[in-house]
């Protein structure tokens, strides 16, 4: 009988409990345990750790620190003097963060004194070259290059990330391309008729307004003017008049509102708010645009809202900023960054074209449910453990009661 592997899964981003159904798939075949913050900053404020759902992943937190006075996703460590792996020794630790990260560090030098036998699997969102970094570039790149050496496998978020680790001479056997964590479907569903004309209601949107959405933070490389823009040229050329749906907080807001009011276009700003609660918004959309635009230091990752979206029910529209194209593939529509007038054709196609836009509907959902659910991500997080401890040998997987990939 094959033991089932201890695994030490390390990351900031299930704070909030009802992120965490990827790990209730992998806690049925592994011996899993959740160390993360006892708190961590978010959109919407401090976030202190729930435990309302997902209650079947054990959990150990940590007071954090941050090592200096920006709060940024990888400039912190955990308060401890072995992350429980003394006591746990896990076959495998599994980190959601960046390769320069200083909790990479952290882990990497907990792992040599403490579990030197572990394997260290990494994830990452990383997409930009070291010189797409500005001047401290060659800070992090060395301290990258570093945690690369003791990494045993890496899971980049994207296909910009896998690039970048082969030209640094990572062998492709050791990478894969796979989301951090997909959609829970007992939360992101279409929605009867009837909840979501209750629901448009209760935000002042009439059964004949176009609703067009945007998740995320407020800020200028999101693309927002350019959504303002296009939806200025619908109202002003459709016959079915349009609303502009925002979730979220940031500095563009006292822009995007002036600009509105400038085109007449009616907005409607919602504050940010927890993943479980996005559903709901989603669902009173006709269509969710990602108008994202690249910088110097930044380009999309990925877009969750977008995979959100499709499993809901809801047509998207996306720039071709980083791994949007990849993330939308044939169920949905991309246009070029920065070009408003691109993005208003397909605001158009979608508004004035009843059947072209169910068709995306029904695109995206089967997309979304395909490539994109917790059970899937999870199933490719199995494998690649396998692949790190037991590649010869017949392993647990092949019993596992989520597994639905051959």
């Amino acid at each position: 009988m094959v033991r089932s592997p201890k695994v030490a899964f390390i990351s900031h981003s299930y704070v909030e409990s009802a992120c965490r159904r990827k790990l209730g798939y992998l806690a049925r075949v592994t011996d899993l345990r959740l160390i993360t913050p006892s708190w961590y900053p978010t959109p919407f404020g401090r976030y202190d750790i729930d435990f309302d759902f997902n209650s079947e992943v054990p959990v150990q937190s940590y007071p954090i620190s941050f090592l200096n006075l920006k709060r940024t996703s990888t400039r912190w460590i955990l308060r401890s003097s072995d992350l429980g792996f003394s006591q746990f020794q896990p076959d495998i630790i599994h980190v959601e963060n960046e390769q320069h990260s200083w909790i990479v560090g952290q882990v990497l030098i907990y792992r040599k004194r403490f579990a030197p036998k572990a394997k260290v699997v990494l994830f990452s969102w990383g997409n930009l070259h070291a010189e797409e970094q500005g001047t401290k570039a060659w800070v992090l790149e060395r301290m990258a290059r570093f945690n690369r050496q003791f990494t045993d496998f890496f899971i980049c978020g994207n296909a910009d990330g896998k690039q970048i680790l082969a030209e640094n001479g990572v062998p492709e056997t050791k990478v894969e391309v796979i989301p951090q964590f997909g959609v829970d479907q007992d939360v992101f569903y279409p929605y009867s008729t009837d909840r979501q004309k209750s629901l448009r209601s209760e935000l002042g949107i009439s059964p004949n307004e176009f609703a067009v959405g945007f998740v995320g933070r407020l800020v200028e490389e999101k693309g927002l003017l350019d959504l303002v823009e296009a939806t200025g040229k619908l109202r002003a050329t459709a016959q079915r008049t349009s609303v502009l749906v925002l979730t979220g907080r940031g500095p563009s807001e006292g822009a995007v509102r002036g600009r509105c009011a400038q085109l007449g276009i009616k907005v409607i700003v919602l504050p940010a708010r927890k993943n479980c609660e996005i559903a709901k918004i989603m669902n009173v959309l006709d269509v969710l645009v990602l108008p994202s635009q690249s910088r110097p230091f930044w380009k999309e990752q990925f877009g969750r809202v977008l995979i959100e979206a499709m499993a809901s029910g809801v047509p998207v529209i996306g720039s071709d900023s980083g791994e949007i194209p990849n993330v939308i593939g044939n169920a949905g529509l991309v246009f070029r960054e920065c070009e408003h007038q691109q993005l208003f054709q397909c605001l158009r196609l979608c508004c004035e074209n009843e059947d072209f836009r169910l068709g995306l509907r029904e695109r995206g959902l089967e997309r979304a449910l395909k490539n994109y659910t917790n059970e899937r991500i999870a199933d490719q997080t199995l494998q690649i453990y396998e692949r790190v401890i037991r590649p010869n040998h017949t392993t647990y997987a092949e019993s596992s009661s989520f597994r639905t990939s051959s």
